[in-house]
């Protein structure tokens, strides 16, 4: 049966002496509003006091500090999770890859919807409605992109809609003997995020340039689902 103490908490207007108390009894100092203990060479020691009183051990000194007998946790610098690695032995952050995020305190996981709004032989031509699909589920449009197999002596510009009203600013443009939108001297804007769930999308073709014109057009949403 283990032995029973009572802890008693003495008041005291200076720093208490210790000749009135026992070996390991506390003792707190109203007026300074510290905690002090008596150790075993009859001198009265500071709980708490100087950095040195507190550690971190190697397996959490990724994510805590210990600075004048306080614990506190890292600044990540922005959110991140805190997660055990058992080949390392240790408390680290983890590390997101492309397809999750983090908001707020909320992980989301993110995809890229790709859809082809023309065949692979056929030349672009201006017109609505080239494709259509529908939203799998509500999302947060964060970026958008076009590419083609083939390319063409003018510029080709893209509209990305939601149930007939565009959702881009200003629009996706692949330049002139280039593949991709992501090398185009104006990238897009986007005006409207927020995707509804069984929304309908559908792929605008508003300029194709002069002859030869592009061909094999995909288009491109990242989002990010919720």
């Amino acid at each position: 049966m283990p032995r029973q103490t009572n802890i008693v908490l003495r008041n005291g207007t200076t720093v208490p002496s210790g000749v009135d108390f026992n070996v390991g009894e506390p003792a707190w100092d109203k007026t300074a509003k510290k905690l002090y203990i008596k150790a075993g060479d009859n001198t009265m020691a500071e709980i708490g006091a100087g950095g040195g009183s507190v550690s971190i051990g190697t397996s959490a000194a990724d994510v805590l500090s210990a600075a004048a007998g306080e614990i506190t946790a890292d600044d990540a610098g922005e959110d991140k999770i805190v997660f055990w690695d058992d080949s390392a032995s240790k408390l680290t952050y983890l590390t997101l890859g492309d397809g999750v995020a983090i908001s707020g305190t909320t992980i989301y996981a993110q995809d890229w919807l790709v859809v082809a709004a023309s065949d692979e032989t056929t030349s672009l031509a201006v017109g609505s409605g080239k494709t259509y699909f529908r939203m799998p589920y509500a999302a947060t449009l964060l970026a958008v992109r076009a590419s083609v197999n083939a390319v063409a002596s003018g510029v080709t510009i893209i509209d990305i809609n939601e149930n007939g009203t565009s959702v881009l600013g200003s629009k996706l443009s692949i330049d002139a003997n280039e593949k991709t939108s992501t090398t185009a001297a104006s990238g897009a804007t986007i005006s409207d995020s927020a995707l509804a769930d069984d929304a309908e999308i559908s792929i605008d073709i508003d300029q194709v340039g002069t002859a030869p014109v592009a061909k094999g057009l995909k288009v491109y949403l990242k989002v990010r689902r919720g």
